[in-house]
């Protein structure tokens, strides 16, 4: 699972690495407490490289428990056979720019944080998928990230992981031409670079913002 993440990276360097001209409207925004149903960035490819600002979760509305649902992550396993996310996974796909994520070990019914990433916060993508909100054109979009089931390093945390992709590794899956690459490529590349450590629960409230949040204790 990947329920918080941080954004440390430049939209200029972006731009660079992906070939966008020009990213309108769209300003740095440093976050070290990406929560669901925040605003974030995204890149997609409908016809070119573009980022773009969307909110984490799809939303939808579920009859039989008669109440909204925020779907956060898609399981990768099954997202060519959901209905809610075979559309997006084929048409509409993303990814989310990230310096590590936050995940939580249950032990003894206490859940402790850790700040998951490889070495000196590097960039990396999260794999997701993206719909309109109400699943109607507009200038609202709505995006979950894409989960695996964790390797020998983290699942000692968790039993999930999101699926982590480079910069050149982001550009393949974003071919919607490629509609294998993800199943096709197992391990990818920064699987084996990831490190964790310990952090406080002060990361536990998502109004909690600064670099405080992925302080390790010991």
């Amino acid at each position: 699972m990947c329920g918080r993440f941080i954004n440390l990276n430049k939209i200029d360097k972006l731009n660079k690495i992906f070939e966008i001209n020009e990213s309108k409207n769209i300003e740095n925004e440093t976050s070290y407490n990406i929560a669901p149903s925040q605003p974030t960035i995204i890149i997609t490819n409908l016809k070119f490289f573009k980022i773009e600002k969307a909110n984490w979760g799809i939303k939808y509305f579920d009859k039989r428990q008669n109440q909204e649902k925020n779907i956060i992550n898609s399981r990768l396993e099954t997202i060519q056979k959901k209905i809610l996310f075979k559309d997006s996974f084929e048409k509409r796909r993303c990814v989310i720019p990230a310096n590590g994520y936050y995940e939580w070990s249950i032990k003894d019914n206490i859940k402790n944080p850790y700040f998951i990433n490889i070495p000196d916060k590097e960039m990396i993508y999260f794999a997701g998928i993206w719909k309109y909100f109400n699943f109607k054109k507009s200038s609202m979009k709505l995006f979950s990230i894409i989960t695996k089931p964790a390797n020998s390093l983290l699942k000692e945390i968790h039993d999930r992981m999101p699926v982590t992709l480079s910069a050149e590794e982001s550009k393949d899956y974003l071919d919607h031409n490629n509609s294998n690459y993800l199943t096709n490529n197992a391990q990818l590349i920064l699987e084996e670079y990831f490190e964790f450590f310990k952090i406080s629960k002060f990361v536990n409230n998502p109004i909690n913002n600064s670099s405080e949040c992925i302080k390790p204790i010991n």
